[in-house]
């Protein structure tokens, strides 16, 4: 256990210099929010950002910033805004697209948070080698001329070992030597990656999973030269209580499967109800990080490589089925407005059952909605919507028909290390509410961040629910009297 004596948090962070990869993703934008907000005195705080769509860095940087995840921030200390410093560069280049001149200017940065990847499981090898696994070998590379670093943070996933159902925190060994795998992003193209993908990646689930656990093979080895930490986040939902409860940015994880059902699109689901579902929200996990990386800084740990495992405990989690059903109580109370059917459908853990349910129930329905809506002189929408919906269930088949179990001893531990000035704001308890309600603050989050759906319009989604169920059971029971009519016509008149 670390000792009193020891210096807290925000005045470790207190004119340190920060450089985060990844700081425009779901899990940056918090480590930004929450480092300016609970360690006010840090110097700046490096972003590696592109410059996209003829957007500048200020433009995308002042899209962040001007997010409700801020407005917290901008209403106690509004001038820490001005300590985030864009730097221009890209994670799939040499040396992270960064200029000498940037460089210089980082010279004196103390702590680097590598969260940058591709977290699409379809990504092609080669792009998902460059992004996930060199870019850790481009920025541990340049953590190593830092003259004043004190840690690094390599965010992981719980998942880069896929195949072990039970994940100490650990780094296990390679699949493949993580030289042999860049040498060859540098030197194939795409097409012949591909062509041999399954035999390298040893029939891996994705590309993603694999180039992370290659990733970690490359922070092992670093160990010796850099003060480094590899933390896993299982799966990162929602915020459960700062800088605001629910708060989310992405579909990703189960708020993208339960908004879906809510909308009346996701009628049948590729999943074994009674596995479980491991998550973490995002804030407690952000804060971990921030934890991981002070203790790093502050204990004598030369040549080793903490590992924590960023889950839950498995009394904290719960199964498909449980998360569907309460998804649909939690639903039940507070509908979605622009709902276009009555939540319902069926699930399997059958893929050729999903296919068949899949074409019935959502392909069939879209190509009708898509026709008359190209009659009407509208924009058609939902068979590609649906499309991205097949992709991503398919995608996701091997992880929702699993179940894991993770080790989390030294994720736990953080907790205790934390001084009892730290503990108020850096606490990495979780569910202290209690799991109904951060699932319920979850979804109304969705509800407001993601479909921007206003509180006030719950009494008008009430009624549309009500409608819609009548005409769902009214259209259920005409179909089956169809049915029953026709079979006893056929076969028994």
């Amino acid at each position: 256990m670390m000792q009193q004596k020891c210096p807290n948090i925000p005045a470790v962070f207190a004119e340190a210099d920060v450089f985060i990869t990844g700081g425009t993703g779901f899990m940056g934008k918090v480590l930004i929010e929450k480092l300016l907000r609970s360690c006010p005195q840090i110097a700046r705080v490096f972003v590696l950002m592109r410059a996209k769509r003829g957007k500048s860095l200020e433009d995308r940087l002042k899209l962040i910033t001007d997010g409700v995840l801020f407005d917290m921030l901008k209403r106690e200390n509004p001038e820490v805004l001005k300590k985030i410093q864009p730097i221009e560069g890209d994670c799939t280049m040499l040396k992270l697209g960064m200029s000498p001149d940037s460089m210089e200017r980082m010279k004196d940065v103390q702590f680097v948070f590598h969260a940058a990847a591709s977290v699409r499981f379809d990504d092609p090898l080669k792009d998902a080698i460059l992004i996930n696994t060199r870019s850790t070998r481009e920025v541990l590379d340049w953590a190593k001329t830092l003259r004043k670093l004190r840690a690094v943070v390599h965010v992981s996933t719980t998942y880069c070992n896929p195949e072990l159902m039970h994940v100490e925190e650990k780094i296990y060994p390679p699949k493949m030597d993580w030289r042999e795998a860049i040498r060859m992003a540098e030197m194939f193209d795409n097409a012949l990656l591909e062509t041999v993908k399954e035999k390298l990646t040893q029939f891996a689930p994705n590309t993603y999973t694999y180039t992370k656990a290659l990733a970690e093979q490359i922070c092992y080895e670093y160990r010796n030269d850099i003060p480094l930490v590899v933390f896993r986040p299982s799966i990162v939902t929602n915020t459960e209580t700062e800088p605001l409860m629910g708060w989310v940015d992405n579909f990703n994880g189960p708020i993208g499967l339960l908004l879906g059902c809510a909308s009346g699109v996701v009628r049948t689901g590729l999943l074994d109800l009674e596995k479980r579902i491991n998550c973490i929200p995002v804030d407690v996990s952000i804060k971990a990080i921030i934890v991981a990386a002070w203790k790093r800084a502050t204990t004598d740990e030369q040549g080793t490589l903490p590992v924590y495992n960023s889950a839950a405990e498995p009394e904290k989690t719960i199964n498909y089925g449980t998360m569907l059903y309460d998804g649909k109580v939690l639903f039940d109370r507070t509908p979605l407005s622009n709902m276009l059917w009555a939540p319902g459908g069926t699930t399997t853990s059958n893929k050729y059952c999903f296919y068949l349910v899949f074409f019935c129930c959502q392909l069939l329905p879209a190509i009708i909605v898509d026709t008359l809506l190209r009659v009407a002189g509208k924009v058609p929408f939902l068979l590609r919507l649906n499309r991205k919906i097949f992709d991503a269930q398919v995608s996701l088949r091997y992880f929702m028909n699993n179940e894991w179990v993770f080790k989390t001893e030294n994720f736990k531990e953080l907790e205790y290390t934390l001084t009892a000035d730290d503990r108020k704001d850096f606490s990495t308890n979780y569910f202290v509410r209690g799991m109904m309600e951060y699932y319920e603050s979850a979804i109304l989050g969705g509800r407001r961040y993601l479909l921007k759906e206003p509180d006030e319009n719950i009494a008008y989604a009430l009624k549309k629910y009500k409608r819609l169920r009548v005409l769902n059971y009214t259209l259920k029971f005409a179909l089956s009297f169809l049915i029953v009519y026709f079979i006893y016509n056929k076969y028994i008149v």
